[in-house]
């Protein structure tokens, strides 16, 4: 009892003390000592010239290159925060070798290498931490944080940058350089079959798969990885919406409110609703270039019809060409057939209906866009607008109903049944209301089919474009089906095309007629069985609400180029960490790893027609299925290298790789309550 009383006295004496001499506010002696250690850190005279590191917070543990001071200092120059000692805000610690007991006391928190920080600055932007940490393994114990990716260069670069934009739209003289370089500005171009083009006396560095940073910046402008990712990031949003839905859709209780009722419609089949954006690239980059509403536009990295005058290439086109031509299924119709030796061949993601009046269609060749179209203006891309709109479509719609199941970005299936039956509204009057709402909202237009079932649903949007809707029903199915291009059916695609070609079939409706056997002849049966379904109209699939990951992957197809054998193990390891974090995303483990390579093709040139492309290449592929969880970045870089070693390119003639993890498993919840007993148990022994 006394020495109860005699500790409590001293904890009072020790309180009063340090009210006394102020630090008893700061939680004692350390917190006030950090404070001001920190208040020096911020008032120490270093001018701010950029946010790189704003939200970052580093503390530097041992001897490190460059040393504490000028760390601090760079800190203090870029937005960044330093910590003398080691507190729950800090973020980072820098360090160039710890000790495994030092390791084992700093808990979660990433130890990265110096470079992360003067590497950042020197790309005028914060790079992804994981491809820094000084031990490879830590990463998968850490938790993931989420820091801002500043894609504006430095205040200087910015300024050159602005100025050569202006004069590049000025003169109509823009390189082809932005898929080579894999740089985004907000350029408005004129594109020309035969414009002159600007020799570059200095040329940023070319990125390749070598450079330790291809990864991050590839992926930051890849819009098919956008596609992808937004695509099953909404399919699993979707079903968490509907797992948690109380039920209340305030967008339908609003509509029935203010339009009532309609007593005197009766819905006698299931409705299906097809939305799909129109020209959504086109349409959001619009949003903050009006001017050029009516016009023939494009979307794409490049700048210029012509490719960029570059001695230091030794391509052979017309080699590389006729060696795809040899492997093009018979009949196939190939898009290099319309351009030639210095055609750009940067892919168009996206044009306006003005330029498809041109003959311009998505996935051409820029350099045949220009020549059918000397007028075509070219934006850039604009990736966050494109994930802003895609939320607020997404949003939208939820408010409404839940059973939707998502495509992509800019398109979903909804079934509208329900909203029809207890709102009265015929499809027309609910076609009507939610484009209008959707054009207001993100400022972009849509169009929406209907129909009983996905195909004719998808099929009729086709007639309700551009910015239209048309509700395909009963009656007029298979007349409406008879018109359909073969090619528009899912599930045929170019091998499948040319084999009915073949035959003579072209359309829904020259199969509507034909036998049956003698389709199953050249498709196989089943597939000769759906074909014949979908061209009446039929779709035995349902809407899929709940979808479930099947497989996870990481793929690049573009800059694959490697001088050594270190550097392609290097880039396995960035990609392994890659497809890990995406599987950890989702909540999975996985039992099978599959590698993918495209190897150069024995006679194809070594230089590609387009800039640092794959070209014409084999595909090899090996599978292993393994006891252990692949659940870890190590496991899964282990599993990749040994098929790599099993499969033995030549590491030079890489010209694709990827990595899918499939047989997926959720990860199961951590029982808490046994954890704890097993906790208790083991100090107890």
């Amino acid at each position: 009892m006394g020495r109860t009383r005699l500790c409590s006295r001293k904890k009072r004496d020790r309180k009063t003390e340090d009210d006394e001499n102020g630090f008893g506010g700061w939680g004692g002696y350390m917190a006030a000592k950090r404070a001001k250690l920190l208040d020096q850190f911020h008032t120490g005279g270093i001018e701010k010239v950029s946010n790189i590191f704003e939200g970052v917070a580093i503390h530097v543990n041992g001897l490190t290159k460059p040393p504490i001071q000028e760390l601090k200092n760079l800190m203090a120059a870029h937005g960044g925060v330093f910590h003398m000692y080691q507190v729950s805000s800090t973020t980072h610690i820098i360090a160039s070798n710890l000790p495994n007991v030092k390791i084992k006391h700093l808990g979660t928190v990433p130890i990265v290498k110096p470079s992360w920080i003067t590497e950042s600055i020197s790309f005028g932007k914060l790079l992804d931490y994981r491809r820094y940490l000084l031990y490879t393994n830590q990463s998968s114990t850490q938790p993931r944080i989420d820091f801002p990716i500043l894609e504006k260069p430095l205040a200087t670069k910015a300024d050159n940058a602005s100025a050569s934009c202006s004069k590049a739209t000025k003169d109509n003289e823009i390189s082809e350089n932005i898929e080579e370089n894999l740089v985004n500005t907000d350029c408005v171009s004129s594109v020309s079959a035969d414009s002159t083009v600007l020799e570059q006396k200095s040329r940023a560095p070319t990125k390749t798969a070598a450079d330790p940073n291809f990864l991050e910046e590839f992926y930051n402008n890849s819009r098919l990885h956008l596609i992808s990712t937004l695509g099953a990031e909404f399919k699993q949003l979707v079903g968490q919406m509907r797992e948690k839905s109380n039920g209340k859709f305030p967008g339908k209780e609003n509509l029935i409110f203010t339009k009532g009722k309609y007593t005197n419609h009766i819905l006698m089949n299931s409705v299906v609703m097809h939305i799909d954006m129109d020209c959504f690239f086109v349409s959001v980059g619009l949003r903050n270039h009006p001017e050029l509403r009516g016009k023939p536009v494009a979307i794409t990295h490049a700048r210029s019809g012509q490719i960029s005058n570059r001695p230091d290439r030794k391509i052979n086109r017309e080699l590389e060409f006729a060696l795809y031509s040899e492997r093009l299924p018979e009949g196939a119709i190939s898009r290099i057939d319309a351009i030639d030796a210095n055609a750009s061949m940067s892919e168009i993601a996206s044009c306006s209906y003005e330029a498809r009046k041109y003959g311009i269609k998505n996935g051409m060749f820029l350099g045949q866009a220009a020549k059918l179209c000397p007028e075509l203006k070219t934006l850039p891309y604009d990736f966050e607008g494109y994930k802003e709109v895609s939320n607020t479509l997404y949003k939208t719609i939820a408010s409404y109903t839940l059973d939707i199941e998502a495509v992509s970005c800019d398109e979903m299936y909804v079934d509208v049944t329900q909203i029809l039956k207890e709102t009265g509204l015929t499809v027309e009057d609910w076609a009507s209301h939610i484009r209008n709402e959707i054009m207001t909202v993100t400022g972009c237009l849509c169009s929406t089919g209907f129909g009983a079932n996905r195909l004719q649903a998808r099929l009729a949007t086709r007639k309700a474009k551009p910015a239209g809707q048309y509700y395909l029903q009963a009656d007029d199915v298979e007349m409406y089906m008879a018109e359909i291009p073969l090619a528009d059916l899912p599930g045929v695609g170019r091998a499948t095309l040319a084999k009915l070609r073949n035959l003579g079939l072209n359309t829904c409706g020259d199969v509507q007629v034909a036998s049956l056997k003698v389709i199953q002849s050249e498709i196989g049966q089943k597939a000769g069985e759906t074909l014949k379904e979908q061209s009446r109209g039929l779709d035995r699939r349902p809407l899929n609400f709940h979808h479930e990951r099947k497989s996870v992957s990481a793929e690049v197809n573009y800059g694959i180029r490697f001088k050594t054998l270190d550097e392609c193990h290097n880039f396995l390891q960035s990609l392994s960490n890659e497809v890990y974090s995406r599987l950890n995303d989702i909540g999975m483990r996985a039992r099978c790893l599959t590698l993918k390579l495209l190897v150069r093709a024995a006679d194809a040139p070594i230089e590609t027609a387009k800039f640092l492309g794959h070209g014409v290449c084999d595909s090899l592929t090996k599978s292993t299925t393994s006891n252990v969880i692949i659940n870890d970045p190590q496991i899964i870089y282990k599993e990749t290298k040994s098929l790599y070693d099993k499969i033995n390119p030549v590491f030079s003639d890489l010209r694709g790789i990827g990595i899918q993890l499939s047989k997926l498993e959720k990860i199961a919840p951590i029982n808490t309550t046994l954890s704890n007993f097993c906790g208790r148990h083991d100090q107890a022994n």
